[in-house]
């Protein structure tokens, strides 16, 4: 990640100041209820394991923040993961603070929050795990008829334009033996090229690869999903009519526009579109030669 969306992050991402008031608050109620040790008192190894475990789960949840996209999953892993910073901070920082024998506050807020927080952590794994088998079967119904190497797109791991190309020749057979409707669709992050040169080019292919993971989870096993140039993507609806496709794509384009948190100058612009040709490449081309829908507008979103 960049260094500028680092820092938009936190400036528009509560969560990350909200650690910091963990740390602070723990330090604010040791520091009130407690008196510092002397330096006799305090075991330098102990804070280093302590501090290290900290450290450890202070890191965990800057990744989590920083990579995951917003969701179930992402949520009981901060949650769960600030319950045990704070239990942790008050258990590091009672290594240099004595607090009188008679309070045992300080010692029940150290131990009790520690098993809520792995037990929200555990909800989190078991949520991840629904998650990645959700992954895997989409890459499975992508993979199992075509595998070569040169149809991956390498940034987003998904297909490219050849890949779409087999895939839609095939449907169009279906199509034309068993009758069944057939749609495309194409999605392009208009303004892409300033995001880019703004953000810088690592932002930019996060930006992608938050897209693709988006659209793929949201996409249904049968549908195929491919990378058709550098900001746009082509879907392929088999066995779906028009107005259920139209609907899956404009639910599709607002569920990125909630979940990327676009700028003002960036939309979500749209294609939709029954396929009637019986070559690939005429339908493709028929396609992108249809004028573009904005559905998801960023600058609306925000006011």
């Amino acid at each position: 990640m960049s260094r500028n969306t680092l820092l938009s992050r936190m400036v528009y991402d509560w969560r990350l100041p909200f650690m910091l008031s963990i740390l602070a608050v723990s330090l604010l109620l040791a520091s009130q209820v407690g008196s510092l040790k002397p330096r006799s008192a305090i075991d330098p190894l102990d804070i280093i394991g302590e501090f290290s475990t900290l450290l450890i789960v202070l890191a965990g949840l800057v990744l989590i923040v920083t990579q995951r996209l917003d969701g179930i999953v992402t949520q009981l892993f901060f949650w769960g993961g600030c319950v045990l910073t704070f239990s942790l901070s008050l258990d590091l920082l009672d290594e240099f603070f004595s607090y009188p024998e008679a309070l045992r506050l300080i010692s029940w807020l150290e131990s009790l929050p520690q098993p809520f927080g792995l037990v929200i952590l555990g909800f989190g794994a078991a949520e991840w795990i629904k998650e990645q088998h959700q992954v895997r079967r989409q890459l499975g119904v992508r993979e199992k008829h075509l595998r070569a190497h040169e149809w991956v797109d390498p940034l987003t791991t998904l297909y490219t334009l050849p890949y779409f190309e087999k895939v839609l020749e095939r449907e169009l057979a279906l199509h034309k033996h068993n009758q069944q409707h057939v749609v495309m669709a194409s999605i392009n992050l208009q303004a892409f090229a300033r995001y880019n040169e703004e953000m810088g080019m690592q932002a930019g292919d996060l930006l992608l690869n938050k897209v693709s993971e988006l659209t793929a989870l949201y996409l249904r096993p049968g549908d195929c999903l491919c990378r058709y140039h550098s900001d746009k993507f082509l879907i392929l609806l088999p066995a779906t009519d028009f107005p259920e496709a139209l609907s899956l794509i404009r639910l599709l384009a607002d569920m990125l526009r909630e979940q990327l948190a676009l700028p003002n100058y960036m939309a979500i612009k749209t294609r939709v579109r029954r396929v009637n040709e019986a070559s690939p490449k005429h339908a493709m081309k028929q396609l992108l030669q249809q004028p573009e829908a904005i559905i998801a507008d960023a600058s609306r979103a925000h006011h």
